[in-house]
């Protein structure tokens, strides 16, 4: 009996064996996908991979283009030697017996890189690390304020009351504003250095971010914000039109940004009224707004009370002033951060609501807040007298927009051979990683830059054949990111074919620059029924501004650290610097807890009651 129990092994060993099994199986399917991927792989190679994929290792070793890039260096910074900073964040949370402490804060890692030379020679110095950065933030909520770390504002039921379904230790649990704290943290520390007029002021700011992503993040309609209209903020009093014209930033007319689409038309009036310093829109003044663009715009300013339309005259009246607005925002972010990170006000995380009640930010408040901090970036770097290069990177993600949805469109565009393009259903990352091994690229290799409007539109099967169609959310029929903002690329800076060795492949993204990324460009026209006509940003090669952030990362990949292959030694230094001020900060929480353990709430209650008179009855 004993002998035949041992052969049939014990129900742990079975679940094991299970497991293993459910794990080879998995693994073996896996890779006989990627071998039947990998002869498609091939064929696309040959017919539109190999124009959007570009080595730069040959040209970075060449004297004479690496003059050339010092030569564009010395135009768009004004200067070769050009200071940087690398920022990222940590945040936590800790709950005590009647606390909830938010903690959030953002780290500046900083040095400098000079192309010197007659061979443009590209050298990095780290400076010292008391001329680093940081931003910091810790603050107590009691646990009975908990619901709002959690919603999105408060939900009310059929009868009035506010839902909330969980217990506050769940709710201290759940808690997503230390994020929210940390990303608030990161914008304000690179606004506030891109504003600096120091001397050593950075010309490159990097940030472990997508900016492209974390700008759609921040943009979302004014049910989901409770500081609208409900008191100051920051010392302001924020307004409906305030959110809209936060959404139409940033800005800029030479891109033509934001873009004329059916999609969000109001947000192009309030650009134009910004551009023109005025709060009167004529159809017959806005050549490059179509008619349709215009109607449908103005019908929406009208529709949300922020002007009046008449249409008999093709004019409408906007009932405030977009820069006035604008500045308004600007300011009360400014005062928030400042009250939160400089000033460790431990009332930063909250404001007085309009009935004199001092409430707490929900995490979309803060959201809004970060989303007004990152639009005043962008413009900041845009300037001319302060040009600045900011750059989002990446290590993790799954996305598919190169490859299924830019070069997925452009198929569609073409009307050639999109259904056996989109037989490779892979990931971005192991799709370009494989591609290197396969046709042998030479590092630093990166995809020629697109248009982050890709990220919502994609090739779609219709009755009259593929075409490009934005996203469908909800009871909009389409959507799309705003064209001619942003451009992404992916790229890998350590790669040995011959050894089997290579670092992960990296994501990417920056600002578009006037003057230069529209000067790059080449002309491509998209139209759909739900967006209208526009034309994103599109390079049959990389754009003078691609070269130049290859050439400065290129530098900055030392490749000194295991964990961090392939990527800016000064993003993972800052990683560094934000995690040890997250054990630092966990410490000195820890010793909070001490004294809250000390001091408990429990004889607060009885010196309260005590302080009062006995009542008989």
């Amino acid at each position: 009996m004993g002998e035949q129990a041992y052969a049939q092994g014990s129900p742990l060993s079975a679940i094991y064996t299970q497991f293993h099994d459910s794990i080879r199986i998995s693994r073996q399917e896996y890779e006989d996908r990627l071998r039947k991927y990998l002869e498609k792989l091939e064929r696309e190679w040959n017919k539109c991979l190999c124009r959007s994929v570009y080595s730069f290792s040959e040209k970075f070793r060449t004297s004479t283009f690496r003059l050339k890039i010092r030569r564009w260096a010395q135009e768009f910074f004004g200067t070769t030697e050009i200071p940087f900073v690398a920022i990222d964040g940590s945040c936590s949370s800790k709950t005590g017996e009647n606390y909830v402490i938010i903690y959030g804060g953002a780290y500046g890692s900083r040095g400098i890189v000079e192309i010197s030379g007659n061979e443009a020679i590209i050298t990095y110095k780290r400076w010292e690390l008391n001329r680093d950065v940081s931003v910091v933030a810790f603050i107590p909520v009691p646990l009975e304020y908990g619901s709002f770390l959690v919603s999105e504002g408060e939900e009310v039921d059929e009868e009035g009351a506010v839902i909330i379904p969980l217990s506050d230790r769940e709710v201290a649990k759940l808690t997503t504003l230390h994020t929210k704290v940390m990303q608030l943290a990161e914008v304000y520390l690179a606004y506030s250095l891109a504003r600096s007029g120091s001397v050593d002021a950075p010309r490159l700011i990097m940030m472990d971010t997508t900016l492209s992503g974390w700008l759609g993040n921040t943009s979302f309609g004014p049910r989901w914000i409770s500081i609208i209209r409900d008191g100051k903020v920051g010392g302001y009093e924020l307004s409906y039109h305030d959110l809209y014209v936060m959404l139409a930033h940033p800005i800029n007319k030479e891109l033509n940004a934001p873009a004329p689409l059916l999609f969000q038309p109001h947000l192009r009036l309030v650009a134009e009224a910004d551009w023109r310093d005025t709060t009167v829109l004529r159809e017959s003044e806005l050549s490059n707004v179509p008619p349709e663009v215009f109607k449908k715009g103005a019908e929406a300013l009208e529709k949300l009370k922020l002007g009046s339309y008449d249409r008999s005259r093709n004019r409408v009246e906007l009932n405030f002033e977009p820069r006035a607005s604008w500045r308004k925002c600007i300011s009360a972010f400014e005062n928030v951060c400042e009250k939160l990170f400089r000033e460790k006000d431990p009332r930063g995380l909250t404001y007085v609501n309009k009935h004199g009640e001092r409430v707490y930010f929900t995490s979309k408040d803060l959201q809004f807040l970060a989303g007004i901090g990152l639009r005043a970036l962008i413009e900041e770097c845009w300037k001319p007298y302060r040009r600045i290069l900011l750059v989002g990177v990446v290590k993790d993600s799954y996305s598919r927009y190169f490859y299924r949805n830019f070069l997925g469109s452009l198929h569609a565009i073409s009307g050639d051979g999109v259904e056996e393009h989109l037989e490779i259903a892979m990931s971005d990352r192991n799709l370009l990683e494989l591609l290197a091994m396969l046709v042998e690229l030479e590092a630093p290799w990166a995809t020629i830059e697109f248009d982050s409007c890709f990220m919502t539109l994609f090739p779609k099967r219709t009755e009259e054949g593929w075409r490009v169609q934005g996203y469908k959310v909800g009871s909009m029929p389409e959507v799309t990111r705003p064209p001619r903002l942003f451009l992404r690329s992916l790229a890998q800076f350590l790669l040995h074919t011959a050894k089997g060795f290579s670092s992960h492949v990296i994501f990417i993204d920056r600002p578009a620059y006037p003057g230069w990324d529209t000067a790059d460009s080449e002309r491509l026209s998209i139209s759909t029924p739900g967006l209208g006509t526009f034309e994103p940003l599109y390079f049959s090669s990389p754009p003078r501004l691609q070269y130049l952030t290859m050439y400065l990362l290129s530098v900055l990949v030392r490749n000194h650290f295991p964990e961090a292959l392939g990527y800016p030694e000064p993003l993972h230094k800052a990683d560094w610097g934000a995690r040890s001020m997250r054990e630092r900060v966990a410490r000195l929480l820890d010793s909070a807890w001490l004294v809250d353990r000390i001091n408990p709430l429990r004889r607060t209650f009885r010196s309260i009651r005590e302080s009062f008179r006995r009542m008989t009855p």
